[in-house]
């Protein structure tokens, strides 16, 4: 064990060396010589994401337990229920320029930075099933437009980032049991659709059957805006067999009459 701490520690002390920070910074600026980049949120040269940036989306979003304000509650009438929502954070200032740059303008790497808070919030509010049954965790899909034109499921992108990094319980497995039906699938993004467009849509999911009545299931979104996306996907999940036993979100909108975050 001291021989391996020793080891740790020669890698540390070099990695501190100026000559190793120099070597550093001349393969970077290299870099953004031969391929241009600038930061996600703010645009400066030379940083995919700049320290300033990273610093105050991650003061943004949170890990649990959460502050006041981060728990919701969609209506699902039909089953005169509510669906629990946690979020990990306020969708507005730089989080929400990241959200957009990581889902519209191919900021792929910004899931690194997404999946801790999104993995820690899962963890702390799934509740262990007797006999060591899995939970689901099932992201909101997306359009085969929108997919298409990002090359990307940002939802499923996220959560596949915090599987690879094992940041989720054993007792969590994450599957793709929703799709959108054939005649939504084309369709444009919730997103980009009025309040009153969204809850007059219809049904826009489908869900492949439950393997076991029942079964627990954990609905991933990345922003609640009006809750319409989430309820229909909950109640495709119910008629296939499955207990949505809550969702969670990268982002929750607030209503127009509350007050921004200072």
């Amino acid at each position: 064990m001291e021989t391996s701490w020793n080891w740790l520690r020669r890698v540390d002390e070099l990695c501190q060396r100026r000559s190793i920070r120099w070597l550093g910074f001349g393969l970077r600026e290299l870099f953004n010589f031969l391929i241009p980049t600038s930061c996600a949120v703010c645009s400066r040269a030379d940083f995919r994401l700049c320290p300033e940036c990273r610093r105050e989306i991650q003061s943004q979003l949170f890990m649990p337990p959460l502050p006041d304000g981060h728990q919701h509650y969609v209506e699902l009438p039909l089953l005169a229920h509510q669906l629990s929502v946690s979020s990990c954070g306020i969708y507005g200032k730089e989080l929400a320029r990241a959200v957009l740059a990581f889902k519209n303008k191919q900021r792929y790497f910004l899931r690194t930075v997404f999946a801790p808070y999104l993995a820690a919030v899962i963890n702390a509010s799934s509740i262990p099933q007797p006999g060591q049954v899995p939970t689901l965790i099932v992201p909101v899909p997306s359009s085969l437009k929108a997919v298409g034109q990002r090359g990307y499921s940002p939802v499923l992108s996220i959560l596949q980032q915090g599987m690879r990094n094992g940041l989720y319980s054993e007792q969590l497995v994450c599957r793709s049991v929703l799709h959108y039906r054939v005649r939504s699938a084309f369709g444009g993004a919730q997103k980009l659709k009025s309040g009153s467009a969204r809850r007059g849509s219809g049904k826009h999911f489908v869900a492949e059957r439950a393997p076991v009545s029942g079964a627990p299931i954990i609905l991933i979104d990345d922003v609640l805006t009006t809750g319409s996306t989430l309820r229909h996907a909950a109640m495709a999940c119910h008629e296939a067999g499955y207990d949505v036993t809550l969702a969670v979100v990268l982002a929750l909108t607030k209503p127009p009459n509350q007050e921004p975050e200072q």
